[in-house]
């Protein structure tokens, strides 16, 4: 059959899809998908909110997976996508395939950290002198559920499992027998046998850049493209923290308890000094960071070098032993955790980014250290990945362009060869939307003054919007202030604010309760969908540029300039603008909904740059006061 009657409006996938609509732009992204998986090419593809995006890539390369014995790659960025795939999408793209007589097979492989590794927890309970009280009676209760489990997933396990317990029983592949050869008992063999059977698997951004496992596959969809250079830069690059080092002493205890003792023991002190050359002082109050100019002397824990030797020693005197494998790993992670130190704190160069950042604890007493590296273009690196295997891939997003085309979206994940495809939004915007743009703050600032104004805007717009807002926060600082005013002043509907809660819950809370407001920074900007009015109203406090003083910013802007270019035009400006359309897109997600879109930054309409941002937007209907609402 083809794409065109199975996306017609009486096609199968109208009568599989509940309240489906015909829409002649999934359809046409439907036919350039199967085109770049036959052809074996290149495809981007920017879809507007309401294309249909999923089900315009799912239904062809099923098709094309199923009919030919093939296996399709599908990578998203967030965790709520592969769910929403998982859930919805591939049991209807399934049901169509059934209807002529075609199955489907499908699974999802995620990272390491999210299975069960029946081994360890074995060995966990042989050591009872290393697990406490508390633990043990969650420890024997996996274990009586892994005798007869189907899957590692840690999202199947039938209880919760503290993160410090987790972190010492999830799978871990550097501690694989023989890196690779699977235990008699592995759950996580399981899962990785139904990938292997699949027609399509779904996996995350950061499993397909790492390779890990994955089965062979001969055609490639990135979902959330546009979030595909930052996961690039977090692969490529390393983050180090007391955390890490911690980590490795409590895995190696069991081989070197004197070495791991010392280590658990420098880890904090090794961290707290650095950050003191760089400038913190333990009186600060707020999260900061600073750009590794100089090289430092001391690079390493003395006691990182101890712990090396011992396991080596320990990998040595165990001979072919499953133990000895695993202090061999362990050596060898920890030569490479020092390889990895002594880069970030020595190496210099102005392609990347090197900084150590700190931040307030979540339980309000004292301060967080991380030190981190990353690759500031990665165009080369993606390229590279993305050339191993002749087939077709197909990146997409709602959002990949600041409006001017997909050409710098291609440069930046090195993707430049694709072939292009634009396709504008369903939605009725004139009708469906409204613009305003509040011109009479000052300049953005972060000052008490500035927040108090901001907050009187937000406070008045409340009032006129029945359901649920939004408010947009380009920094956590502005976000707290303004969420401590309106605190006094919102009455009688949920005020909720990003950081008091894991983002999933309370995203189902604010939908729930249809006429909440949530101040949110990053997370809530894009990959949020809240259809009908329990989201009637998107404002925007700040045009979100990046924060130029942070540290990867300002290495950004040294680049860039040490090549000629442009900070703002080149780099700042394109970010706002997708950023600005990306918040947007949180307004609209059904033909049915109303709603509207609120800038308080007058800079849109004051600075000649602000006709970029308005470009960018779909076409509504401007309003010019807030009693307009």
């Amino acid at each position: 059959m083809a794409l065109e009657e199975l996306f017609a409006s009486e096609g199968p996938l109208a009568q599989e899809a509940a309240r489906y609509e015909s829409r002649p732009q999934q359809t046409r992204m439907a036919a350039a998908v199967q085109e770049a998986l036959e052809q074996s090419r290149g495809l981007a593809v920017e879809a507007g909110t309401g294309v249909g995006k999923s089900l315009a890539y799912l239904i062809p390369g099923a098709l094309w997976a199923a009919q030919g014995g093939r296996r399709l790659l599908v990578a998203t960025h967030t965790r709520t996508l592969q769910e929403q795939l998982l859930e919805r999408e591939l049991p209807i793209a399934a049901r169509v395939l059934a209807r002529s007589g075609q199955p489907l097979r499908y699974a999802v492989l995620m990272g390491a950290s999210n299975y069960l590794c029946s081994r360890r927890l074995e060995r966990l309970l042989k050591t009872p002198e290393l697990v406490g009280n508390s633990s043990w009676a969650v420890l024997n209760e996996l274990a009586a559920w892994a005798k007869t489990a189907k899957t590692a997933l840690r999202s199947q396990l039938p209880c919760l499992v503290p993160p410090g317990l987790w972190r010492r029983i999830c799978r871990d592949p550097d501690l694989c027998p023989k890196k690779g050869r699977l235990c008699g008992g592995c759950l996580w063999r399981q899962d990785l046998e139904r990938a292997a059977q699949a027609h399509v698997v779904v996996v995350n951004h950061a499993l397909w850049l790492s390779s890990s496992r994955l089965p062979p596959y001969d055609g490639l969809i990135l979902d959330e493209a546009h979030a595909l250079a930052d996961a690039a830069a977090s692969h490529f690059g390393a983050t180090l923290s007391p955390g890490s080092l911690l980590h490795l002493a409590e895995e190696a205890r069991i081989f070197s308890p004197r070495a791991s003792d010392r280590l658990a023991e420098e880890a904090l002190p090794f961290f707290s000094a650095l950050a003191l050359r760089c400038g913190f002082r333990e009186q600060a109050l707020e999260p900061g960071g600073k750009l590794l100019d100089e090289p430092f002397e001391e690079v390493e824990p003395p006691s990182l070098a101890e712990l090396e030797k011992s396991l080596a020693k320990a990998a040595e005197l165990g001979a072919d032993s499953d133990e000895a494998d695993e202090a061999k790993a362990l050596a060898e992670r920890t030569a490479s955790l020092r390889q990895v130190l002594r880069g970030l704190l020595q190496e210099r160069s102005l392609d990347m980014a090197r900084w150590l950042e700190w931040f307030p604890l979540a339980s309000g007493v004292g301060f967080g250290f991380s030190l981190h590296v990353a690759p500031l273009d990665v165009s080369g690196l993606l390229a590279e990945k993305l050339s191993e295997k002749r087939i077709g891939v197909v990146m997409t997003s709602a959002t990949l362009s600041s409006g001017q085309g997909l050409s710098d979206f291609k440069a930046r994940v090195g993707f430049q060869s694709a072939h292009e495809l634009v396709l504008d939004s369903p939605f009725d915007y004139r009708s469906q939307a409204g613009l305003l743009i509040l011109d009479d703050l000052p300049e953005p600032s972060e000052d008490e003054a500035y927040c108090v104004q901001v907050a009187d805007r937000c406070r008045r717009i409340i009032a006129r919007v029945p359901g649920g807002v939004f408010i947009l926060f380009s920094s956590w600082k502005m976000l707290r202030k303004v969420h401590e005013l309106l605190r006094r002043k919102i009455r009688r509907r949920p005020l909720w604010v990003q950081g008091t809660g894991g983002n999933e819950a309370l995203l189902e809370d604010f939908i729930a309760a249809k006429n909440a407001v949530l101040l949110g920074v990053d997370t809530f900007w894009q990959g949020v969908d809240v259809p009908g009015a329990a989201l009637s109203a998107v404002i925007v406090a700040k045009l979100p540029f990046p924060n130029f003083t942070s540290p990867v910013e300002a290495a950004r802007r040294r680049w860039l300039e040490s090549l000629g270019r442009s900070y703002f035009e080149d780099w700042s400006l394109p970010c706002a603008v997708m950023k600005l359309r990306q918040g947007f897109g949180r307004l609209i997600r059904t033909a049915e909904d109303r709603g509207v879109v609120v800038i308080l930054d007058p800079r849109v309409v004051r600075k000649p740059y602000g006709k970029a941002f308005l470009a960018a937007l779909p076409a509504c209907r401007r309003l010019r006061s807030i009693e307009e609402i």
